[in-house]
């Protein structure tokens, strides 16, 4: 257990921005400005020659996966324009992983109101995140850090909550104290990621527990 809690986190921060040299300086910002002892790496999305749908499908599959804690999104994406919009991407984020840390870059802070799910104070403007130099840079990159933090610290005690709460139902059967945490639970974990399916709907016919718990209130009230 001890191993487990001395165990050196690694973030990994996915970064959408059609143009290299800015993928690059937003790498450098990061690692220069992060200042703690955590390995952090980078996914950078290909653009070129793909569908907008397939562009989300691989942002969905790694935060299901947990191969991403951050997204960092260029709000413009001049020459992907035709596929996919930074500000649809943000917005896609707030629709399905409204909890999932997302930045967006832009140059123009203002225009990013465009979209109704922006959160003004993930908003950096690249004329200062771009320069590691600054002191707001830094601090900009502590914020992202600390929400990267926060993120993986409640997904982790939600998933744990969850595997709790779903062996609680393996052992005892339809109990409903525990089948109404399981499915607070994942109301709550659906927020941090995707979930096609709930995993109490794959383990049991939701239909025929909530039946049998009919049935049990009824039969308690007589």
């Amino acid at each position: 257990m001890e191993e487990k809690e001395n165990e050196e986190v690694e973030y990994r921060i996915g970064i959408i921005d059609d143009v290299k040299s800015e993928r690059d300086d937003i790498q450098v910002s990061v690692l220069d400005n992060a200042g703690w002892d955590s390995q952090i790496q980078f996914k950078e999305y290909e653009l070129e020659a793909r569908a907008r749908e397939d562009i989300l499908d691989e942002i969905r599959k790694d935060i299901e996966e947990d191969h991403i804690q951050a997204l960092i999104v260029d709000y413009k994406l001049d020459t992907t324009k035709d596929v996919i919009k930074g500000w649809e991407i943000i917005e896609f984020m707030h629709e399905e992983t409204p909890e999932f840390p997302v930045i967006i870059m832009t140059n123009a802070p203002d225009e990013s109101k465009e979209s109704q799910h922006t959160d003004a104070d993930k908003v950096y403007a690249k004329k200062v995140f771009l320069r590691p130099e600054l002191d707001a840079t830094k601090e900009l990159v502590h914020n992202i850090m600390l929400n990267m933090q926060k993120y993986i610290t409640r997904r982790r005690k939600l998933e744990e909550k969850l595997r709790a709460g779903l062996k609680r139902l393996d052992q005892n059967g339809a109990d409903e104290e525990a089948l109404e945490i399981v499915i607070q639970v994942e109301n709550e974990l659906s927020r941090y990621k995707q979930m096609y399916q709930t995993t109490v709907d794959t383990v049991w016919n939701m239909g025929e527990i909530k039946d049998a718990l009919k049935e049990l209130k009824k039969y308690g009230s007589l």
